[in-house]
């Protein structure tokens, strides 16, 4: 791996060519296998990754009658970055993470990059700014989530309101005799 590697992910691009050099050092090599698990939702976060080759798959494990799936939410590409949490308190992930195809990703460790922060503002400021970035839209993203989600059950449950009929229930939802 090279800075013009490094810079090819988008929270680096900005970098100076010493800012990049001084991230390189610190960046930590990392080879996964084919669904092999990066990290799970709810683990300590303490590492940064940028996808160099392959893909990541970030997930969310649902119950499917009594049966744990992972959900896919987002698939990560070379130049991508993952495992934000690791900069932003509480410090445990998301999602969860795993290869798609054999990956190879650069880790960084978030007290490396603090320190780093600390001694070089800009730097900081360029990465932090990213990560403000995929933290909206990975909110957005959830958020239209949710509405879609919020909007099946209030539907579900005007669809099986309309189907009562009138002297079934009054407009408090009590029938018959307990009027």
């Amino acid at each position: 791996m090279d800075t013009a590697e490094l810079r090819k992910a988008v929270i680096f691009a900005e970098l100076r060519d010493a800012e990049a050099e001084r991230l390189l050092a610190m960046a930590r090599p990392q080879r996964c296998q084919k669904d092999e698990c990066l990290f799970l939702l709810g683990d300590h976060a303490d590492r940064l990754y940028v996808v160099l080759r392959g893909s990541v798959e970030l997930t969310f494990p649902l119950s499917f009658g009594g049966v744990v799936r992972d959900v896919p939410v987002e698939s990560k590409a070379p130049g991508s970055a993952l495992g934000w949490s690791a900069l932003v308190k509480p410090h445990r992930f998301t999602l969860s993470a795993r290869a798609a195809e054999p990956s190879e990703l650069a880790a960084f460790l978030r007290q490396d990059l603090f320190q780093v922060f600390e001694a070089e503002p800009r730097i900081g400021y360029v990465v932090m700014r990213h990560i403000a970035e995929v933290v909206g839209r990975r909110l957005l993203q959830m958020q239209a989530l949710w509405a879609r989600e919020l909007q099946r059950a209030v539907t579900s449950s005007l669809e099986a309101s309309a189907k009562l009929k009138p002297w079934e229930a009054d407009s408090t939802g009590r029938k018959g005799q307990d009027r």
